[in-house]
């Protein structure tokens, strides 16, 4: 008895120990200025983007924990002076979305048709109460516009890749594009292939949102970057969509392809979530990934 009191003691010290580590993370937000309109706040959770428009100030996506999008409205209004009149959602994932209920009711909340129904579908037990008041209330299919302030923010699906639903924003004075996690730097991505994702369309998406005339690119992790970054990124997602086609090609099997895998253009690659005890995005996940998308093993969502 003695023996096992000690070892719950130290179970529930590391989860203790581990759960205020994560908290004290999550917490942790940079600010890094763009323009002097633009800013990029980056924590766990992902990239935010900041534009002060001068009628009220716009962020794309709010990361994890109710918390922290209470920190981020604080640090975006005391950079723009500006109060936070509108969220854009670049899909629906819950690092990217649940800071939304820190924030008005009425805010303006902007996102893809898809992403707000698999908000409802997918993650229907978080947006309850009053935190669905913060669901996004103004979506479209293809392409957006919002003219706002002195601000013309330009809003497109540009195709499959993280899911079927994701957003860019193209900041169109700033001539900074926001890719969401359809652009992950120098980290691995996550391919919700549940959510329409795709490995093998994913490059062609990357085509699409390119075709905007931006010189810097925020991305959904990582540091800022440029197209330049980008092309790199989608040199990664070729020739992980390759490794699955020749995987089914070949008729081969998930452990086969694990192991015979020629995937060298991840090299310096890492997780985008790197806490102790919790496990992250990585080479054996995406070939996975690959894998059950060529081979037919994962279909997408209806």
């Amino acid at each position: 008895m003695r023996i096992f009191l000690i070892v719950l003691g130290i179970v529930v010290a590391l989860v203790l120990g581990v759960g205020g580590y994560v908290y004290q993370v999550a917490m942790s937000l940079e600010v890094e200025r763009i323009t002097d309109d633009l800013h990029m706040i980056k924590g766990l959770g992902g990239n935010v983007g900041v534009l002060a428009t001068g009628e009220g100030t716009v962020l794309v996506d709010t990361m994890t924990l109710e918390a922290q999008g209470a920190a981020i409205r604080e640090r975006a209004e005391a950079l723009t002076g500006e109060p936070v009149v509108m969220i854009i959602n670049t899909h629906y994932h819950l690092d990217h979305t649940h800071g939304n209920p820190a924030f008005d009711s009425g805010t303006r909340v902007v996102a893809t048709e898809r992403t707000l129904g698999y908000l409802k579908e997918l993650d229907a037990d978080y947006w309850t109460g009053t935190a669905a008041d913060l669901l996004p209330n103004e979506t479209f299919e293809h392409e957006h516009v919002i003219e706002l302030g002195n601000k013309t923010i330009r809003l497109l699906h540009p195709g499959r890749g993280h899911t079927d639903g994701d957003l860019v924003v193209y900041f169109e004075e700033e001539r900074v594009l926001h890719m969401g996690d359809l652009y992950f730097n120098e980290m691995y991505p996550n391919i919700d292939l549940e959510a329409g994702g795709s490995v093998r369309e994913w490059s062609a998406t990357l085509d699409t949102a390119m075709t905007l005339p931006a010189t810097t690119v925020i991305p959904g992790h990582g540091e800022l970057s440029d197209k330049a970054g980008m092309r790199v990124f989608q040199a990664f997602m070729e020739d992980l969509a390759e490794v699955g086609r020749k995987a089914a090609e070949e008729g081969k099997s998930l452990e086969e392809t694990l192991r015979d895998a020629d995937l060298t253009s991840d090299a310096g690659y890492v997780s985008p979530i790197e806490i102790p005890f919790v496990a992250g995005l990585d080479h054996e996940f995406v070939i996975t990934r690959a894998w059950e998308e060529a081979t037919g093993a994962v279909a997408p969502t209806d």
